[in-house]
């Protein structure tokens, strides 16, 4: 007698029937191009390392993939991090005519708590490296890749690939490969692609340099040629791996944490308001903002959303240094999100970092430290900003804060004990004054397990005093209901 089987698995789980399990997103961080040597100083190191931290500390055993880029010759390259994960270059574009080096790369079944990715170079003077890494769970080995150009295009492919087994995820970074003669690319919007058996999503975008990346899980053995969209004609370049489905890893257990991160930097005389796509998925985002003066008077949202400042300014224009947060509580949140900040005016260069947090409260707004204010007048390699400033009024909030300096390089936050420094950093432009790696200034995130008073301090890599700072601290409540990535929808079980 023949058996049946019936499967009530919810869509996010497999039967065991079936496949094996769908690869499924924990985090993704966008982070900053360097932009030249030559635009603030000589660099500080002849073989220069990027460094972009994910969000939250990788779990075990799952995945991280790597799109990174570059200008003016930095190959060869490696990639490595703090936890010694071994990391394999899965394809990678160059001397196509856009000049750029474009390339992916991959590490499976990584320690816990992995956060800090570096990539290593071998030329002082490459300029405009970035990096753009996720995190995956239920991720196996690499299927199959490919790399394309293409000059002056508004429609960006990574070529023709064939997986062998339905069910893979695809990840596709992309790049303004044109940057190095024109940077920055500027580029009004990007859209997933649209081919059949797959659900595409942004994960991340970067407007300002042109660069994103889109994923989704192919229901196919055929053919696919995965391609973007942009509203700008540029010279792009573009990679894509196909990854079989594993059961392999885990989804972060924490309920209140960060989902995305995007390293927003915008210029002196940039467009006012500033324009970015932040795709999002979580209930609370945060704006951390420091500038050279420009304060945000605004800001506003697609979807739309009630965005609330957490207190006063702290500095401005004539100190030369300014730290402000912004919130968008209970959040309607979108893969295709798109944010315009207006400024009271364009007439200085700041960064906006950007955090898409899951598991807030419905009014998550605690407390803020009302910014701070100082002169470091000697050189020091590290310094307090705020000295017992805040105190959360209950165990777990999370805690953000910034810091804006006239010099030197903010490279970890000893201070509370427990940070997570959300800074990218990059040895290939000059240690002092800000620089397009988030101005060589300091972000970081914090869980505060105890509501004790948070004092924040930072270090510094200095060749003189670091001069005028500001800073400030906010906490928000956990509480709401986590979001767990589900995988694209459209996915067709294949029972044997």
């Amino acid at each position: 007698m023949m058996r049946r089987f019936i499967c009530l698995t919810p869509i996010f789980l497999w039967c065991s029937l079936g496949w094996a399990q769908i690869p499924n997103l924990v985090q993704h961080v966008s982070c900053p191009n360097s932009s030249a040597p030559a635009s603030g100083g000589a660099p500080q190191s002849s073989t220069p390392d990027y460094y972009c931290p994910l969000p939250e500390p990788a779990q075990s055993g799952n995945s991280i993939l790597v799109g990174v880029t570059s200008y003016n010759g930095g190959a060869p390259y490696s990639i490595s991090d703090d936890m010694g994960n071994s990391y394999s270059l899965v394809n990678s574009i160059s001397n196509d005519g856009n000049g750029a080096f474009v390339a992916i790369y991959f590490a499976g079944n990584v320690t816990q708590g992995t956060r800090m990715i570096r990539l290593h170079g071998s030329n002082s003077q490459a300029s405009n490296a970035a990096m753009s890494a996720s995190e995956y769970y239920n991720v196996g080995a690499v299927d199959t890749s490919s790399c394309a150009g293409a000059v002056n295009s508004t429609t960006i492919s990574a070529g023709s690939i064939t997986p062998t087994m339905p069910g893979d995820l695809l990840w596709q970074w992309t790049v303004n490969a044109s940057a190095g003669g024109s940077w920055p690319g500027n580029t009004s919007s990007f859209a997933p692609g649209t081919e059949s058996n797959i659900a595409w999503q942004l994960l991340g975008t970067d407007l300002y340099t042109g660069s994103a990346v889109q994923a989704g899980i192919y229901n196919s053995t055929s053919a696919i040629n995965p391609t973007l969209t942009t509203g700008t004609s540029n010279g792009y370049d573009s990679c894509v791996m196909a990854l079989k489905a594993a059961t392999q890893g885990q989804q972060n257990p924490q309920a209140f944490r960060i989902l995305h991160m995007l390293h927003q930097q915008y210029p002196k005389g940039g467009a006012n308001p500033w324009k970015m796509q932040f795709p999002t998925s979580g209930n609370l985002i945060v704006v951390s903002h420091i500038s050279g003066g420009s304060n945000i008077s605004s800001i506003a949202s697609t979807p739309s959303n009630t965005w609330s400042s957490t207190g006063t300014q702290a500095g401005g224009e004539s100190y030369t240094a300014l730290s402000q947060i912004y919130y968008a509580a209970s959040a309607s949140t979108s893969s295709s999100m798109t944010i315009s900040v207006t400024r009271n005016d364009n007439s200085s260069d700041g960064t906006f970092m950007m955090y898409d947090i899951t598991g807030a409260a419905t009014s998550p707004f605690d407390t803020d430290s009302g910014g701070q204010t100082g002169n470091q007048t000697s050189q020091v390699t590290s310094f307090t900003t705020c000295s017992g400033c805040l105190t959360p009024s209950a165990p777990n909030e999370l805690v953000i804060a910034n810091q804006g300096q006239n010099w030197c390089t903010s490279t970890a936050s000893p201070s509370p004990s427990g940070s997570l420094f959300d800074a990218a950093t990059y040895t290939g432009t000059s240690v002092n004054g800000p620089q397009s790696v988030d101005q060589n200034n300091g972000w970081l995130h914090y869980y505060d397990p105890n509501a004790n008073p948070v004092t924040v301090t930072w270090r510094n890599a200095c060749s003189q005093a670091e001069g005028v700072w500001v800073g400030r601290v906010a906490a928000f409540k956990g509480g709401g209901a986590s979001v767990l990535v589900a995988p694209p929808s459209g996915l067709t079980a294949v029972v044997h």
